[in-house]
């Protein structure tokens, strides 16, 4: 358990419902590690899963699961690294883009509209950085056991 968070800890850091919870694993988008006995088994959740929920619940307004599952994929072949969390990831027409410097925004829209002149549906995700911020301070609110400490060599780390 030293380097997971228990469903309780996982909704108090996440403001997750249990039922939205229990959906994201059904569905296979969030599946926690699961021991003991099949009908009350202990659950844990990794920090990546803990993020990985965290963005869901704060995008899911503006973006669709499509478009999460994209990010949460980006995320995981980059391995969660903490370089990332200060980009700015932008949908543009649909596909993912990382933005380190805006300058190359403007190009990226450009060549992303084609023949359309800059014409695109742009979808802002933000910062990861912020929602890893929400998590801490959520821990810190909540008071999550040792968070921490089972924090430590994490993006979630203080």
């Amino acid at each position: 358990m030293a380097n997971g968070f228990t469903r309780q800890e996982t909704i108090s850091l996440t403001g997750i419902t249990s039922g939205k919870l229990s959906y994201l694993d059904r569905n296979g988008m969030v599946v926690p590690a699961k021991d003991g006995h099949p009908n009350h088994p202990r659950v844990i959740y990794t920090w990546e899963q803990v993020l990985q929920i965290k963005i869901i619940t704060r995008l899911r307004e503006k973006l669709s699961l499509q478009e999460i599952r994209s990010i949460i994929e980006f995320l995981h072949t980059r391995n969660y690294e903490a370089s990332l969390f200060e980009c700015q990831l932008v949908f543009i027409e649909s596909k993912l883009y990382l933005i380190e410097d805006w300058r190359e925004f403007g190009t990226l829209i450009l060549e992303a509209s084609g023949k359309n002149k800059g014409k695109v549906v742009v979808n802002e995700v933000g910062k990861i950085g912020k929602i890893i911020a929400q998590i801490r301070a959520e821990a810190k609110k909540n008071r999550v056991l040792d968070f921490d400490k089972r924090t430590v060599g994490t993006p979630l780390a203080a």
